[in-house]
């Protein structure tokens, strides 16, 4: 019996230890997310035809044209919503079932805007039932175009936010159902934003340094955590300190220091970033099989020859897929200003969570980032800003030298 007692006191002990890392927090429902990111995982629902006549829908009148009528089936989080298109003409129609109940009733829709591709857009707010039988608000984009109007598309606009407190401060997170199921229990279909540097904003672009997988550890002052869990419907979220150390990520934002690299040149000898710092350094990423990078090297060589010898250098790192290409590519082109060769899946690319090409950084004499993502005329402009001298104010009450 003493033993069992003491395996149990070891017990108690232990998940009162799990019980102290563990941190809770509470997120709050936010209806909108299109101030926080523009980015989306969209999916889809196939509608099929139906017959013209139905109950749910006012009677057409009898002169109408004949209407074509498509309907599929919202699948979000454990519930059903019937998704309705009724084109008449050349107006259509939107027509959902706001709870989540397949054969419940149809509620018109409007569209609230046309995009530039001539898709229709509509901002929907659902009614979702979860797996535990609770209910809760759930807000969509839904997309249909007459090109293709067998199909629409919808993506998520609601997302999850709060405060936990982590090691000594309060923290602001928000939490994203990247995949648009409308769950975020499963932590390989969602994101996490953490307000690492503690501005109070969280950015949630794809190459932030406040960005992670729901499933990724991250660093917040010196500690790594990750989430332990998360409910169904987003609104309680568990924390916990990570037994992974990762390094917190480096801001990419100007204002902020460029993360140092180094890597192989075209004729395999090592350089770094630190080669090339004390005076204005633009870093461009680029692959000889990426069109736009190549119709972009004009601006660079202009800058090559126009700055050059006022302390401007461009560094180029290349993100082809092989060595060969590299070299191909720099052979045709006839570009002779420095490169790093860092390949289509390399530590460089990483380090900089480049998402798409060309991507550039611009960087004064200390490293530090002035602009990004600059091209064309915007980029030699801000690059000749950069080496205008700076005008002295004068003091107005400087006496004037006698004459």
């Amino acid at each position: 019996m003493r033993r069992f007692g003491i395996f149990f006191l070891a017990l108690a002990s232990a998940l009162v230890t799990l019980s102290v890392h563990a941190i809770e927090g509470e997120l709050a429902y936010v209806d909108d997310i299109t101030s926080l990111t523009g980015q989306c995982y969209i999916r889809a629902i196939k509608l099929d035809p139906v017959e013209q006549k139905d109950p749910k829908e006012p009677d057409a009148a009898e002169d109408a044209s004949p209407a074509t009528v498509r309907e599929g089936i919202l699948e979000i989080a454990a519930g059903e919503h019937a998704v309705r298109v009724v084109v008449e003409g050349e107006s259509a129609s939107l027509w959902v079932s706001l709870a989540a109940d397949a054969n419940g009733p149809l509620v018109q829709v409007e569209w609230e805007r046309l995009l530039v591709d001539g898709t229709l857009l509509a901002n929907v707010q659902l009614q979702v039932t979860y797996s535990d039988g609770s209910t809760g608000p759930y807000r969509l984009f839904l997309m249909w175009s007459e090109f293709l109007p067998t199909v629409v598309t919808f993506c998520r606009n609601s997302y999850r936010e709060g405060v936990v407190a982590l090691g000594e401060r309060a923290v602001r997170i928000g939490v994203i159902d990247a995949d648009t199921d409308g769950r975020y229990d499963i932590l390989e279909g969602g994101i996490v934003l953490v307000d690492a540097d503690g501005d109070g904003d969280l950015l949630a672009t794809g190459d932030s340094h406040e960005r992670y997988f729901l499933d990724e550890p991250f660093n917040v002052d010196g500690i790594t955590y990750q989430v332990a869990s998360i409910s169904e419907d987003g609104s309680t979220v568990v924390l916990e300190e990570s037994e992974a150390s990762v390094p917190p990520k480096a801001p990419l934002l100007p204002g902020f220091i460029a993360p140092g690299f180094e890597g192989p040149n075209e004729e395999g000898e090592t350089v770094s970033l630190a080669d090339y710092l004390g005076n204005v350094v633009l870093l461009d990423f680029w692959a000889g099989w990426c069109g736009p990078c190549i119709s972009e090297l004009p601006t660079l060589r202009e800058l090559v020859d126009t700055y050059g010898d006022q302390g401007v250098t461009v560094l180029g790192i290349n993100l082809d897929r092989s060595l060969g290409d590299f070299l191909v590519a720099l052979a045709d082109q006839e570009i002779d200003w420095p490169q790093i060769f860092d390949g289509s899946d390399g530590a460089i690319g990483a380090l900089y969570r480049i998402e798409g090409i060309p991507m550039t950084y611009l960087l004064d004499a200390d490293g530090t980032i002035v602009a990004r993502g600059l091209r064309g005329d915007r980029l030699i402009e801000a690059v000749a800003a950069m080496l205008a001298p700076q005008e002295t104010e004068t003091d107005p009450s400087a006496e004037e030298p006698e004459g």
